[in-house]
């Protein structure tokens, strides 16, 4: 049996699947909102990552996916606010990340970081994965739950994944 870690750097080499790599953009930006502030697998969970902050970026990861439906000039409105934003959090994870005040915090601000790069692809009409993000964040509670306890977590965060999926988009996506 492969331990919690190895499954986690499997999914950080590319090796195993990683939640939310594919699917619908409204629906994955969701969950990724989720990896930040569910209550109970959260990045919110992480004693050494301010709460704030953890809240903030799920705010900014439900803004992302832009309504297709919206005239072109609301659409770029929305996506030059959006990408000013994220440079504000991306800054702000490149001063947190490296003074974190335990491991834990500096893989959740890695994590910040990585949304940061796959929100200024996905504005710009790129594919991305997320791929560093979830790992980060799966990072994030391997260093500092006890295994069990971060197991329950990240198997409660892929779980979420998986029903997101089943459910579908609400209002479709475009970038």
């Amino acid at each position: 049996m492969t331990s919690l870690a190895d499954r986690v750097y499997l999914m950080a080499s590319g090796k195993a699947m990683t939640p939310a790599t594919e699917g619908p953009a409204e629906i994955r930006w969701n969950w990724f909102a989720d990896l930040y502030d569910n209550p109970r697998w959260g990045l919110s969970t992480i004693p050494s990552f301010p709460a704030s902050a953890a809240h903030t970026v799920a705010e900014l990861c439900r803004a992302t996916s832009t309504d297709p439906t919206a005239d072109a000039d609301v659409v770029a409105d929305q996506v030059n606010a959006l990408i000013a934003r994220w440079q504000a959090i991306d800054r702000l994870a490149a001063i947190k990340g490296g003074r974190a005040q335990s491991e834990a915090a500096d893989y959740a601000w890695a994590a910040v970081a990585a949304s940061s790069v796959d929100a200024y692809d996905y504005l710009a009409g790129v594919e991305f994965s997320g791929t560093e993000t979830v790992s980060c964040a799966f990072w994030a509670q391997l260093a500092t739950q006890p295994s069990d306890v971060a197991e329950v977590r990240i198997n409660a965060a892929i779980n979420a994944w998986e029903s997101s999926r089943c459910q579908g988009p609400t209002t479709g996506v475009a970038a």
